[in-house]
């Protein structure tokens, strides 16, 4: 019976998670995280220019012919393995917005060609961006300048999706938001700062995460190792130091715990599907779920539904991103 409101309880706390990312659409991010910004600018540049006197063709995506968002993909995809939208559109709405006197090379140009936003160029430098071109004489991948007339008068925005060149690549990350459990619902209150830097595709960092429990009485400050894979996903796990008895009160009585310790003491999981810019920031709504090592005290009975609500939690809230 104890087992069956276990589940019950850990089912209506999956529901509120499922009320809070309900409807919400995986976005895209910028800027990508990358080590070593300004050389992978740099690659871009170099890959975008690799292309030029390719023939336009409209959907290509090979040397045989490209588009302009084909070349913006391919040289993306090239210089720093990453799949960004096939679309001029889905560009624009991936970039992080910039003013064209904060252009550096690897940014997009956009521009208002045959329609809103139906053209983009890589900027180069010197006022020059590297293009496929539907018109004019000639057509294909070209450098043209900004300053042209045609350019000067159909251009739209610029965007970034590489971070500023003089970034070192460390990513530092924020979050706070309620803990919520199976025996008390609102269980306290979490947080996190993490250090990271993205390398081969992953994101491994060092973070610390303070946590006030109230369903046990205590605090915890765990030290953990954390791997993550892009902005979406993040696993953890290292020791904790405990501050306080820990011990959940039951209808029967207290129960007491002991605080596990070793490498393992705090294991963990954070999905953030929602992200956004506000202020100039990477935002996100995120979710966790946490195993902290808590034991039963010796001589205490065993009672399954009870160590699981002591030591298994879940979170949500709302975390900051920066780059340096």
């Amino acid at each position: 019976m104890r087992f069956v409101e276990c589940s019950a309880r850990y089912a209506r706390t999956i529901a509120v998670f499922a009320l809070f990312l309900a409807g919400a659409a995986l976005l895209a991010e910028a800027p990508l995280a990358v080590a070593a910004p300004k050389q992978a600018r740099g690659r871009v540049v170099s890959a975008a220019q690799g292309y030029e006197g390719t023939p336009y063709l409209y959907g290509g995506t090979d040397r045989r012919g490209l588009d302009c968002s084909g070349l913006v993909y391919l040289a993306y995809l090239d210089a720093i393995r990453v799949s960004v939208p096939r679309t001029t559109s889905g560009l624009y709405s991936l970039c992080e917005p910039i003013e064209k006197s904060a252009l550096e090379p690897g940014d997009l140009v956009f521009f208002n060609t045959t329609g809103p936003i139906a053209h983009v160029g890589i900027y180069v430098g010197e006022g020059l961006f590297v293009h496929a071109a539907s018109e004019g004489d000639p057509t294909g991948v070209i450098e043209s300048r900004l300053d042209e007339l045609y350019w000067r008068r159909t251009y739209a925005g610029a965007g970034r999706l590489i971070p500023p060149g003089e970034y070192l690549g460390i990513l530092v990350s924020a979050s706070l938001g309620p803990s919520l459990g199976a025996d008390s619902f609102f269980r306290g209150v979490s947080g996190s700062l993490c250090l990271s830097y993205p390398v081969l595709g992953v994101e491994p960092g060092l973070e610390l995460r303070p946590e006030y429990d109230g369903t046990l009485g205590v605090t915890r400050l765990s030290a953990v190792l954390s791997l993550g894979f892009g902005k979406t996903f993040r696993a953890f796990v290292g020791p904790a130091l405990t501050l306080g008895n820990p011990v959940l009160m039951q209808s029967s009585g207290p129960r007491d715990y002991v605080a596990g310790g070793g490498f393992a003491a705090t294991i963990g999981a954070v999905w953030t599907p929602i992200t956004f810019r506000a202020g100039g920031q990477d935002w996100g709504l995120y979710a966790e779920f946490v195993m902290e090592g808590y034991g039963a005290r010796e001589g205490e009975p065993r009672d399954t539904y009870a160590d699981m609500a002591a030591g298994m939690r879940a979170g949500v809230g709302l975390r900051l991103r920066l780059g340096m």
